[in-house]
């Protein structure tokens, strides 16, 4: 235990938080750096001169945090932290704000901020590698048109294939727990008869401008194609609610 310090002091209520505090401190301060094993349980039982629940507790919470990798019959290690685990924490709270149209219309604006930011950079960074997987993912695209499940996958592709060129994990992160949830959204703005055409069109003129290097174009056709969408969810949303149709 020479390499792991005398703690600082620890209150006797609420334990096991004191002890997650005081092995985040080490972490933030370097003295614990990614990759490195903390103590067994029954060391830090001992160091810290508690039982094996606060301990445990105190390292779940840290595994939950994405700060440490627990697993029975190991030591746990301090790890790179996920973005997207860190927003998944989120989720719930997230889920609860969804469900509510002033929610939803909340996440449609963080959808176009997120998308309209990652095109752009996609312009700036995107190899011919890249452009040319895009255009393979828009024939796969334009070739779907039949088959509203299949659009809707290759849709994915297609903006995730465009997500992927930014290289901004923090920026992916988010942009996947914002489509996770607006997934019905997504879904239901599809059944529209006009949509799978229109979203194709979309679909090419975000292409063709990645392609060409504009990004003031590709953010133009971008936020077009989710301010449609986004009309056309609640197109449908309206229609349903009117008992005349």
């Amino acid at each position: 235990m020479s390499s792991f310090g005398a703690p600082s002091h620890l209150r006797r209520d609420r334990l096991s938080d004191q002890i997650a505090k005081d092995i985040e401190a080490r972490v933030l301060s370097g003295e614990l750096a990614i990759g490195d094993r903390l103590p067994s349980e029954r060391d830090l039982m001992a160091h810290y001169g508690v039982g094996r629940p606060a301990v445990r507790e105190a390292l779940l919470w840290l595994n939950k945090t994405g700060m440490l990798s627990v697993s029975n019959g190991d030591r746990s290690r301090v790890t790179e932290p996920d973005p997207r685990e860190l927003l998944q924490l989120l989720s719930g709270a997230a889920r609860m704000l969804v469900s509510r149209n002033s929610g939803i219309r909340q996440f449609q604006k963080t959808r176009t901020f997120v998308e309209v930011a990652i095109v752009r950079e996609a312009v700036r960074q995107a190899s011919e590698e890249d452009i040319a997987d895009l255009a393979e993912l828009l024939a796969q695209n334009e070739a779907s048109a039949e088959d509203i499940a299949l659009f809707s996958r290759t849709d994915d592709a297609f903006h995730h294939r465009i997500a992927s060129i930014a290289q901004d994990p923090l920026l992916d992160a988010l942009y996947h727990v914002v489509l996770e949830l607006l997934e019905d959204q997504r879904r239901m703005s599809l059944s529209h008869p006009e949509a799978l055409s229109k979203a194709m069109e979309a679909h090419r003129q975000i292409f063709e401008a990645i392609r060409d290097r504009d990004a003031d174009r590709a953010e133009a056709a971008m936020r077009a194609h989710l301010t449609t969408v986004v009309q056309t969810y609640w197109d449908i949303r309206e229609e349903a609610a009117d008992p005349a149709d």
